[in-house]
């Protein structure tokens, strides 16, 4: 209901932007690099993703959402890979996308590979432009996650002015908070509908990922097998009991106190057991299950989104 009413007014007050806005050189403008409603409703999209501005204007992103996030021109050369092999083994960080390039001489005009580095929440990328043309930019992190912006000669009038992306900003996020909400309810009944003693463990789409447990409170009896399916079709989540892994997030990529492929058997409440990166396009697949043999209450958590509240609870009461 919220989410309808401010896209509502987000959009009449986009119907009334003046157009032929006049130019003032150079201007500073400010866009958003995802959002979130909730913590775990996390957007991943540029707001706006489209913007006209002037040569010699600057842009402003800013990261307003727990998940991390690049803003990079890439010129029309390759993406490179957001993690890479570590030396030691596991994964790490591609130095390439975690860190972040020098302005370009003269502001950016089309050519050559220009990247954030890793932004995280209240961050930000300024850059200006030097060369009229349109350009394409990108998140490193998350696949959908593109925009488009029109640099016109100095000079030429504007055909929006700030409150207009602004209103677009907002329109955009009440409308992606939505359609999270909306996959946390489909999440929750993907688990249900799947039989007893079924977990979601994390649900998206190439807009907005949701990371939750759903539910995230279950009771099964001892000796009984939880189920945990990734529903998102690019974010990885890991189901991760007893201590964190070291290394950080990307230490929890590799399975840890499992028993077989995609399976642990856990009989007390302070066993550290880790499945691993759990999801479409990943070494260790889609699905974790666990075994619990002894009653108790096991708290557990996703190594890479617990900061945004991704946690859960098995409540095991006795066999029988």
């Amino acid at each position: 209901m919220l989410a309808r009413a401010l896209a509502g007014a987000c959009a009449a007050a986009m119907l009334a932007a003046p157009a032929g806005v006049q130019a003032a050189a150079p201007a500073h403008w400010n866009a958003v690099a995802g959002d979130q409603g909730s913590s775990a409703i996390q957007v991943t999209q540029f707001l706006p993703d489209s913007l006209t501005v002037d040569v010699g204007d600057t842009i402003t992103w800013t990261v307003n959402s727990g998940e991390f996030h690049t803003v990079t021109f890439l010129s029309g050369g390759p993406r490179p890979d957001l993690v890479i092999p570590a030396p030691g083994g596991g994964i790490q960080f591609n130095p390439v996308v975690a860190a972040p390039t020098a302005p370009p001489p003269g502001g950016y005009q089309g050519s050559g590979y220009v990247n954030s580095g890793l932004l995280f929440q209240g961050q930000t990328l300024s850059l200006q432009f030097g060369k009229a043309g349109t350009y394409q930019f990108v998140c490193l992190v998350h696949s959908g996650m593109t925009g488009t912006i029109q640099v016109q000669q100095s000079g030429a009038p504007y055909p929006h002015d700030q409150p207009f992306y602004d209103a677009q900003a907002l329109a955009g996020k009440a409308r992606f908070v939505g359609e999270g909400f909306g996959l946390s309810g489909a999440g929750l009944a993907a688990a249900i509908s799947a039989g007893r003693n079924q977990e979601t463990a994390g649900i998206g789409d190439p807009r907005v990922f949701v990371a939750s447990f759903l539910p995230q409170r279950l009771v099964v009896r001892a000796g009984q097998t939880v189920t945990w399916t990734n529903r998102d079709p690019e974010t990885p989540h890991t189901v991760t009991f007893g201590t964190e892994p070291p290394g950080g997030p990307l230490g929890a990529f590799a399975p840890a106190g499992v028993d077989g492929p995609s399976h642990a058997t856990i009989g007390s409440p302070g066993q550290s057991v880790n499945s691993g990166f759990v999801g479409n396009g990943f070494p260790f697949g889609t699905t974790f299950n666990v075994t619990f043999t002894a009653p108790g209450t096991y708290s557990y958590f996703c190594s890479l989104h617990d900061d945004l509240g991704m946690t859960g609870t098995i409540q095991v009461l006795p066999a029988g």
